[in-house]
């Protein structure tokens, strides 16, 4: 991403998550709740996003989005709200079982933290996020309880992750947290990513849990979607955002450690969340982990 510009992607998952509440088949999948805060985020962000909230809003538009996402991957609108229904059930198990605080890294413009904060009263959370796509996050939801929802900015792209700055921002590492880091380490190196790992876990108690998704590699040895077409890749690198790290679940369990791998999720995991999407494409290649220290 450009170092003064929010985030394209975060930008296209927000309004994703706007037309897939307006679509009849997946309203159920995305809670007004996160539609409406994304929605805030695409009008307050510039004049061309609040122009595209207005056109993602059209009936209309639902065909020309469906051969869109035809052409550059299909079914990755589904993977996306699904994706985020696994990862919202996960971190809501951890805090039902104790976890106290939650940690987003990479957190772009997506709503679980503000859902969550108003669901669990005694749980504080954490964003941490690169400057730039950060500022117009706090900009809209300035009013939110900044006593329980911190924003740390980081650009871990360039730099490692720094502890520091998230204790000076009220983070005990005594009590049981909960990670997430959705849609986030593909775009980063290895070293980052193993660094990453091992900072984490050192910030973390016994029973915390670290909840992430990867991508698979391909035989070939590249890190993309299986239904990813030639244009995403052009459009990902032209926009500096292309994808850096995946691996192979077998070499996550040894790369991971100390933490120690739960579970993992994958595409047919996901559709198995919710009824009806029997016939219905989805993304495959990008897995959720749930590992635990």
């Amino acid at each position: 991403m450009q170092n003064d510009q929010a985030s394209r992607t975060a930008l296209l998952i927000a309004a994703s998550l706007v037309l897939l509440h307006r679509d009849p088949k997946y309203s159920d999948l995305v809670s007004k709740t996160a539609a409406d805060l994304c929605a805030q985020i695409l009008d307050a962000h510039s004049a061309r996003t609040r122009l595209f909230l207005k056109i993602v809003r059209q009936d209309w538009f639902r065909p020309i989005a469906k051969l869109t996402e035809r052409i550059t991957i299909r079914g990755i609108l589904l993977h996306y709200v699904l994706r985020k229904k696994c990862i919202a059930d996960l971190v809501r198990s951890a805090v039902i079982n104790g976890a106290k605080q939650v940690v987003i890294i990479g957190a772009g413009f997506d709503p679980l933290s503000f859902e969550l904060h108003q669901e669990f009263q005694g749980v504080h959370f954490w964003e941490i996020d690169h400057p730039a796509t950060q500022h117009y996050k706090v900009r809209t939801f300035s009013k939110i309880d900044a006593e329980r929802l911190h924003f740390v900015g980081m650009d871990l792209s360039t730099t490692a992750f720094d502890s520091e700055a998230l204790i000076k921002n009220s983070f005990d590492s005594t009590e049981r947290a909960v990670w997430i880091a959705e849609g986030l380490l593909m775009y980063l190196t290895l070293e980052r990513v193993s660094s990453l790992m091992r900072t984490l876990k050192s910030l973390s108690v016994p029973g915390s849990r670290f909840v992430f998704t990867f991508m698979e590699k391909q035989r070939d040895g590249r890190i993309r979607f299986d239904s990813q077409s030639k244009l995403v890749d052009w459009w990902l690198c032209r926009r500096g955002e292309p994808f850096l790290w995946g691996t192979t679940r077998s070499e996550l369990v040894d790369l991971v450690r100390p933490w120690q791998v739960v579970r993992f999720s994958d595409h047919d995991d996901l559709r198995e969340l919710t009824s009806g999407l029997a016939g219905e494409p989805l993304a495959k290649g990008e897995v959720i982990c749930l590992a635990e220290a």
